[in-house]
């Protein structure tokens, strides 16, 4: 702060948001795990610092629901206005043994919920090396269990997971990864690698190419379209150049943005490209949380896989 600005109170940084408008307090995730209340909290910082990645954002929240929905859970009684519907959660055909990588993590509630409620094989929650250190990471920390060694068949320079404490202890780590730069997709690449599923006899679709393990099952990507205005500098094509490395035959990108002006369709519009949709129409926000009825939100959730070859 300059000396003209000593003593002058600084107004925190507030997400503009529907559910969750303080990012200076904690967030408490609700569920119901066969009838029995679960609750995964995560911190939030407003610091200029790690903004706006040390704040919780509403689709991190409508994704967390998505995915205990998928999980066959139910939402707590305290969020009785959510739901899921039928054609998002057809979308992914199986939850058994994911690999979930989230891109732009945050806080890492979306990746937490992932891994404890789908019981994933392995997910990797990646940001900002800032936003890693300072927010997702320790918020892993606070709802999961002593760093576990690598798999023992495998190399063990990769870093070591954890398991979730909630839920079907799901193994869980952060990572940091900037859009576009190699060295940080190889290295999450190569701890997919390394912690890959063994599988005595592979079932492959007919005609399918082999499943690449550095690829995961499932991509996550919740709100990264904030920034974008016309003519400014865009980060989405280092985005799609991170997201096409990990896109493989079989993985299924589960992409929640808000239109907060003309230019944030350019990120979908840019996937398109390349991915195609699932889930047609795509999920709007008031059919997962009921409440948003009263908002003009703009908020949908698309479920995106790789084109076919023609």
């Amino acid at each position: 702060m300059s000396p003209a600005g000593e003593g002058v109170a600084v107004t925190p940084n507030r997400p503009r948001n529907f559910l969750v408008t303080d990012a200076t307090k904690p967030y408490t995730f609700q569920y119901l795990e066969y009838g029995k209340p679960v609750e995964i909290t995560v911190a939030q910082t407003a610091d200029e610092e790690t903004w706006p990645g040390g704040a919780l954002w509403d689709i991190g929240i409508l994704l967390a629901h998505f995915l205990v929905a998928l999980a066959g859970f139910q939402p707590s009684t305290v969020t009785k206005d959510v739901k899921a519907p039928a054609r998002l959660l057809e979308a992914v055909p199986s939850t058994k043994d994911l690999t979930v990588l989230e891109l732009g993590c945050g806080v890492g509630l979306t990746g937490i919920v992932a891994a404890a409620v789908l019981g994933t094989h392995l997910t990797i929650l990646t940001d900002l090396d800032v936003v890693v250190n300072k927010v997702a990471r320790p918020n892993i920390e606070m709802n999961s269990t002593a760093p576990v060694a690598a798999n023992k068949n495998h190399s063990k320079d990769g870093p070591p997971y954890r398991l979730t404490k909630a839920g079907k202890r799901g193994r869980i780590l952060a990572l940091p990864l900037c859009w576009g730069k190699e060295e940080d997709e190889e290295l999450v690449m190569n701890c997919f690698m390394k912690n890959a599923k063994t599988e005595k006899t592979p079932r492959k679709r007919k005609g399918a190419p082999p499943k690449d393990s550095r690829q995961p099952d499932l991509i996550i990507i919740g709100d990264v379209a904030y920034q974008h205005k016309p003519g400014a500098p865009s980060h989405f094509d280092s985005l799609l150049s991170t997201v096409l490395k990990f896109l493989g035959s079989h993985t299924l990108v589960v992409f929640g943005t808000r239109m907060r002006m003309p230019a944030s369709a350019d990120l979908l519009n840019l996937f398109l490209e390349h991915m195609e949709e699932v889930t047609i129409p795509p999920i709007r926000a008031d059919e997962i949380d009921l409440s948003f009825n009263k908002f003009k939100h703009q908020i949908t959730i698309h479920v995106l896989r790789k084109k076919t070859a023609t």
